[in-house]
């Protein structure tokens, strides 16, 4: 019988091994490592507080192995280690363990933002039928924050290109199979320098506070004081 549903967290690069991650656009190594980590805490942060209801799967770089911090190891919750830079080979050994043995899998990427509570709920919830189905959390600048489906296509999983998936060609490819569609928008996918522009506008929002505690904002906040200029 297969369980109802799980949440994977998906590192896009090593994210804790300052030696290994990559630096991001005009900030320096010290810097983009504080960013990759807030992105991620602030997942973990989130799903912490629906771990009783969801099983998450942490995705990480093997190359950051040694550097995890303690708190994505709990009871609630998998470790899972691949190589990042063939992320084709990462998402079919993830399926491979994992996706057959639950109805409704939800895959979130670590460098996304703006997802919550009731996010995942709804998400959830649209994948809660007998049909093929997808959902798919758009991000303003057409990148994917989250992916969700409850059956595993083998083919389209193949097809998909996992080192450079955005809505623009996800979507010709999920058409191609019978699914029904459903897309979320207005996340936030931090991949370039206007993308974390963006985040600064979207955290200076009451309604941030919804998916980023004021702790982490606090984390954010020393960045975006530290890169000022690069926001005007």
């Amino acid at each position: 019988m297969k369980l109802d549903s799980i949440i994977y967290l998906i590192a896009n690069s090593s994210l804790f091994n300052a030696t290994e991650i990559p630096v991001f656009e005009a900030l320096d190594k010290e810097n983009s490592l504080l960013l990759y980590n807030a992105l991620a805490l602030n997942h973990h942060e989130n799903l912490s507080l629906i771990s009783d209801t969801y099983t998450s799967v942490y995705c990480f770089d093997e190359k950051d192995r040694e550097f995890l911090p303690g708190m994505f190891n709990s009871d609630h919750s998998d470790t899972f280690f691949a190589d990042t830079s063939n992320k084709t080979k990462f998402i079919k050994r993830l399926a491979d363990k994992y996706s057959n043995q639950h109805l409704n899998n939800l895959i979130i990427f670590t460098n996304s933002i703006g997802i919550n509570q009731s996010d995942i709920l709804r998400a959830f919830n649209l994948l809660s039928m007998e049909d093929e189905a997808i959902v798919i959390g758009k991000a303003k600048n057409n990148g994917i924050a989250f992916l969700g489906f409850n059956s595993f296509n083998k083919n389209l999983f193949q097809e998909i290109d996992w080192d450079d998936i955005n809505y623009e060609n996800l979507l010709p490819m999920v058409n191609k199979h019978e699914n029904f569609i459903h897309v979320m928008n207005n996340y936030l996918s931090i991949q370039k320098l206007y993308d974390f522009k963006q985040l600064y506008v979207e955290l200076s929002k009451k309604e941030s506070l919804s998916y980023c505690s004021q702790q982490m904002h606090e984390k954010f906040t020393h960045l975006f004081i530290e890169y000022k200029e690069l926001l005007k």
